[in-house]
Parts: C-alpha cells; structure tokens; sequence
C-alpha cells in the first residue's frame, strides 16, 4: 500500500506537519508515500521520500475518488458529498491509503486536525489518521501489512498481528 497527499493543505503548519508525518511512515515503518500536488502553495519539495507528481484536481478525483466503491465502503459519504463543495473540488490537504492495483481503499474527508471540527471528526482528518500511525501501532491501519481495519479488531485480520 501507498500512502498518498494530496498537497498542498492550505495551512502552513499542517502542510509542513504532514511532510514530516509522511517522512517518519517512510523511514520508521517503510510504508510507501507519494504526493500528488494539485495547489502549490509552499514551494519546493525537497528531500522528500517518495514521488511527487503535479495534477489538477480534477484528474484527481476522476483517477481516484469518482465511482470508487471501495472508497464509497470506507467512508461516511460519497466522494461528491466530502470533495465537491459548492461545485468546487475541495481535495487538497487530504490523504489516501492506496492498494498496490493503485485504487483508493480509504482517504480522509477533512485534511486538519478534528479541533474546529463537530464530535467524532478525528477519524475522518488526515493529520489525526497520520499521528495515529505514526506515533504507535494503529488500530485503523495495520503497518506490518498495511490493510485497513475497522478499528474493533484485536489482532489484525489479514496478518494476524496483535493490535494495541
């Protein structure tokens, strides 16, 4: 699996947060990280581990969001409904889990923290889903094999790894 920033947040902090995230999965874990950056905002990347590619939005959420039923499984709402906003494409700043075929299993719907955000919006930011995996093993994503979980498991499912 991949995971996959859609680049640039438009807050500063959470950008530059989420480059170093990104670069702890690499190092720490070896999970695979790429950047799709669709608003330029910051500047240069520059050592970062893995690919960074420029894409409009729209590519991005034909290629990956629109008409995925994984996603649609993995997410409280359609990919219409948490990335178009007012008929403008809202996807910088989220992330992505991508399998190894290059299909979206899960992305997160709010790219901050869930600070700001209503009850229960923690699962659904990326900076949350990142600090989550990154800082200790996770229930939410198993990084031994990188298969998504529901958060109930024990032990992971596809591995047999025992979660926290």
């Amino acid at each position: 699996m991949i995971l996959r920033y859609y680049a640039d947040a438009d807050v500063r902090e959470w950008h530059d947060h989420t480059l170093r995230l990104l670069g702890t999965l690499h190092d720490v874990h070896g999970i695979a990280v790429e950047i799709d950056r669709i608003d330029e905002q910051h500047g240069p990347l520059t050592e970062f581990p893995g690919e960074v590619r420029s894409l409009t939005p729209e590519e991005v959420y034909e290629r990956d969001l629109k008409r995925n039923q994984n996603l649609n499984q993995t997410i409280d709402q359609t990919p219409s409904e948490a990335f178009k906003h007012y008929g403008k494409l809202d996807v910088a700043g989220n992330i992505a889990v991508v399998d190894d075929e290059g299909t979206v299993q899960w992305a997160s719907t709010l790219p901050g923290y869930a600070d700001g955000y209503r009850p229960g919006a923690a699962s659904r930011t990326a900076m949350d889903f990142l600090e989550d995996i990154a800082t200790s093993p996770s229930n939410r994503l198993c990084v031994d094999c990188l298969s998504l979980l529901d958060g109930d498991e024990n032990f992971c499912p596809n591995c047999g790894c025992e979660l926290p």
